[in-house]
């Protein structure tokens, strides 16, 4: 077969049968390209993408990391709206129904008109239900405004078949891309070849269309003048592309072939001997397995060639791969990635740098999903070394008491105070660390204040300044929405507790940096409430609020909206109630608190529970579903007080007795006396309503004991409603008499004020929307963002919010689906 005058290695090809499917991109709401390795996925959308007028992010995904995606999507995401990129950041991949529904709100409202394809490279590597879960409620939620294109070598997605036949999906399957003889005549003529009948018979039924094979076979002729067909793709990459380079370009890429992707800098760095970016240019003009992409700002390696070049990697003898893998981690140590900084360090068996990394880091990357590699770097660091990092032990093991591994929490106590005894540190050194120490041990004492208390102080004994081991950027309720339920334990000891905490928390600040601050004046302000003295409660509550609210400490600011809410709502002031609610949630939104979105749902279903309405209720509430939220274990009893509420509300009254013994376990870990009470509270309501009126006073009786040493009112108050019979019955009898009046007289304001915010927000007498606030209701039901409404009814979207505010007023609600679910109950 003669050579054309002309010879382009660098022509690209694409069947007819692809092009036409892939015009089809933006008439779908996803197209999945799916093919195994080597068929041009990547290449045919990159070059279909050249001329869309649309807004393109591409992402390429490298592992199965769940946050590792969703950080590659904010930063892709950033160039659309840098704002709602870094909202979406701090939001956190969006794992539940809450989450998803905030994420689509900042997705929708960035969105351009123009249109945005959003490429997913490599899916496949991600392999994970959470991130498909997440793509097809995108896709259910029909953006016509956004066109995700997933490349793959397979798409696991549950409801794959009727998204493609309803129309979501546009699925281009291998067949697709595979070259037919006639294709193979194309594509060689536009290389500049002219093969024979004979010779494109051959080529096909050794290749099947496959582009890679082909492209490798073209350049082998290039060099050879002949077709020849070696055993497999690894012997035609090694003849075709790899052998023709020099020594100093095969030794540039065993540095650089650890990055699917990298930038000239990080060339530069794993290189280390200058001109990297002349070989860089030598490289990408020798092939086209690596390509520079102007959006990434990076260099691209195709996956056949990286496969290869790690399989040349791995023949390296240790010594060399551990001190590229050393390169590697000082790169991500530099640029602040601690998570594969470790991962690198790991390989390079420096347990140095990856101990340093830990420290520097203050597990503030570290998640549920890194515990078991975070355990597995420190049970294979040698002890030796571990004992001259005792700071990165005060990280891991701080680490292990957020993940709940107590064992070996108490594991790395003892290691810690064995370097304070063993005597081989300075003075300085060792005073400051027995400073840190203290700190840390008071964790291990949660919730019991009083000990906590000694541990700050002999803590303020020997820190003359913060901690060093503790991320304090996080919050400090564990997503509780009450500071006493944290830290009343002992029944008749609420007062101590209050003035424990009041004093520990003027320690704590000392090395803690203002975390936490306003936690004390909270837990006094939550005493007074529960007591029945609501204007003590409201002076506190205020003091609690301008702290917390001056430090930025959000949780706490929170734990103060929600009981200010409380106070309100004994009031009858149902709008002071929802506004002070719906006020903290868009100041948390504006801040990123978004960890405390499940917190805030708990308040908002706390008071809508004491209106007996459950058609509101987020799913993970009313299905009794702890772990699909963002609480921690400590907030686990809270969340039975609400929980409970639920099941009584629906009529479950057999389910609640039967989780009564699971409650009650949970209450007592720590323990949390509040959720005891309500636990009792709950099972006699329950009680009652299933006749067994001896079982309901019993239960009764007991929640009493436990609470009236305190002088704790308000619970059994909130929940009269369902226990009004047993409470009469007691005030007519001895022990329990005076403290059963006393309640049922404080329920007689308690439930005038719920029959009035019922009267006036949740009945047909409501107050009505105005024509132009129904038709934002309206709107908002169909999915439209503040900033579509805005250019539909041509209005600013400060106007928007604002009229939003006053709807959210009028019906009592705080949140879009609320909104929703009253539009489509009135359609």
């Amino acid at each position: 077969m003669p050579k054309q005058k002309i010879f382009n290695a660098r022509a690209l090809y694409f069947p007819e049968k692809l092009r036409k499917r892939m015009s089809q991109i933006t008439e779908y709401p996803c197209t999945i390209i799916e093919a195994p390795m080597g068929y041009g996925k990547t290449t045919a959308v990159r070059e279909y993408l050249v001329n869309t007028a649309c807004r393109v992010l591409w992402q390429k995904v490298f592992s199965e990391s769940v946050s590792g995606f969703w950080l590659a999507f904010c930063r892709q995401f950033r160039e659309l709206d840098a704002l709602r990129a870094e909202y979406l950041r701090q939001l956190g991949f969006p794992g539940d129904g809450t989450t998803k529904e905030k994420a689509l709100e900042l997705i929708v409202d960035a969105l351009p008109s123009s249109g945005v394809i959003w490429v997913i490279d490599d899916y496949h590597l991600a392999d994970c239900p959470e991130v498909a879960y997440f793509i097809e409620y995108l896709l259910w939620n029909e953006l016509p405004d956004l066109h995700i294109v997933l490349t793959a070598r397979y798409a696991h997605f549950i409801n794959l078949d009727e998204l493609a036949l309803k129309g979501y999906v546009n699925h281009i399957r291998k067949d697709a891309l595979e070259l037919t003889q006639a294709d193979i005549v194309s594509y060689y003529r536009l290389c500049g070849l002219s093969p024979k009948d004979n010779e494109v018979r051959r080529l096909y039924a050794y290749t099947e269309g496959w582009i890679s094979a082909l492209y490798l076979l073209m350049l082998s002729y290039q060099a050879e003048g002949a077709f020849t067909t070696p055993p497999n793709i690894t012997a035609l990459m090694e003849k075709t592309v790899y052998a023709p380079l020099s020594d100093e370009i095969k030794n540039f890429l065993m540095t650089v072939c650890l990055f699917d992707a990298f930038t000239l800098e990080q060339a530069a760095h794993m290189w280390q001997k200058g001109g990297s970016e002349k070989l860089m240019e030598e490289i990408t003009g020798a092939n086209a397995f690596i390509a520079w992409d102007g959006r990434s700002g990076a260099y691209q390696t195709h996956r056949i060639f990286a496969e290869f070049l790690r399989g040349l990697f791995e023949q390296k003898p240790p010594a060399e791969k551990q001190r590229l893998y050393g390169r590697a981690a000082a790169w991500y140590r530099q640029t602040g990635d601690c998570i594969p900084a470790m991962a690198y360090y790991e390989l390079a068996q420096d347990f140095e740098g990856l101990l340093t990394v830990l420290e520097l880091d203050q597990g503030h990357s570290l998640h549920n999903e890194h515990k078991e590699k975070l355990i597995a770097y420190m049970e294979a660091c040698p002890d030796t070394l571990r004992q001259t990092h005792p700071v990165a032990l005060l990280v891991y093991a701080i680490c292990l008491f957020s993940y709940n591994e107590t064992e070996l929490f108490g594991a790395t106590c003892a290691e810690l105070s064995g370097i304070l005894s063993g005597g081989a540190l300075d003075e300085e050194t060792a005073r400051a660390l027995s400073g840190e120490f203290e700190v840390l041990l008071s964790f291990g004492e949660y919730n019991d204040i009083e000990k906590m208390v000694a541990h700050y102080h002999r803590a303020a004994e020997l820190l003359d300044r913060p901690t060093e081991f503790m991320d304090t950027r996080g919050g400090w309720t564990f997503g509780s929405p009450s500071v006493l339920y944290m830290f009343h334990r002992a029944s008749g000891q609420l007062d101590k507790e209050v003035a424990l905490l009041r004093e520990g928390m003027v320690l704590y600040d000392h090395f803690a940096k203002g975390h936490g601050r306003g936690a004390e004046l909270v837990m006094e302000a939550e005493r007074d409430y529960l007591c029945g003295d609501f204007s003590s409660a409201d002076i506190a509550v205020h003091k609690a609020l301008h702290l917390a609210g001056g430090s930025k400490q959000e949780d706490i600011l929170l734990c103060a909206v929600f009981l200010q809410a409380r106070l309100a709502f004994c009031k009858g002031d149902y709008a002071l109630a929802a506004y002070s609610l719906n006020n903290l949630r868009e100041e948390l939104e504006r801040g990123g608190w978004y960890n405390l979105m499940h917190t805030m749902e708990l308040c908002d279903a706390w008071i809508a529970l004491n209106l007996g309405r459950t058609q509101e209720l987020p799913q993970w509430i009313a299905e009794g579903d702890f772990f699909s939220s963002r609480l921690y274990f400590p907030a686990m009893g809270v969340f039975h007080i609400v929980y409970g509420r639920v099941l009584l509300a629906r009529g479950d009254y057999a389910k609640l007795l039967g989780s009564m013994d699971g409650f009650l376990e949970t209450a007592s870990v720590f323990p949390n006396v509040l959720s005891q009470i309500y636990a009792l509270i709950h099972a006699a309501a329950a009680s009652e309503k299933l006749h067994r009126r001896d079982d309901a006073l019993c239960r009764l009786r007991e929640a009493l004991s436990l609470a009236l040493p305190d002088g704790l009112l308000m619970p059994f108050v909130e929940n009269a409603d369902l226990l009004k019979p047993v409470l009469e019955a007691l005030s007519h009898e001895g022990t329990y008499r005076e403290a059963a009046r006393s309640i049922l007289k404080l329920y007689l304001p308690y439930r005038q004020a719920a029959e009035q915010i019922t009267r006036e927000y949740f009945t047909e007498k409501r107050p009505e929307l105005t024509e132009r606030e129904a038709e934002i209701a309206s709107l908002v039901a169909q999915g439209l963002s503040n900033g579509e409404i805005g250019a539909k009814l041509f209005i600013t979207q400060n106007t928007v919010k604002t009229l939003m505010k006053r709807i959210f007023e009028k019906l009592g609600i705080n949140s879009r689906t609320m909104l929703r679910q009253y539009v489509q109950a009135r359609e």
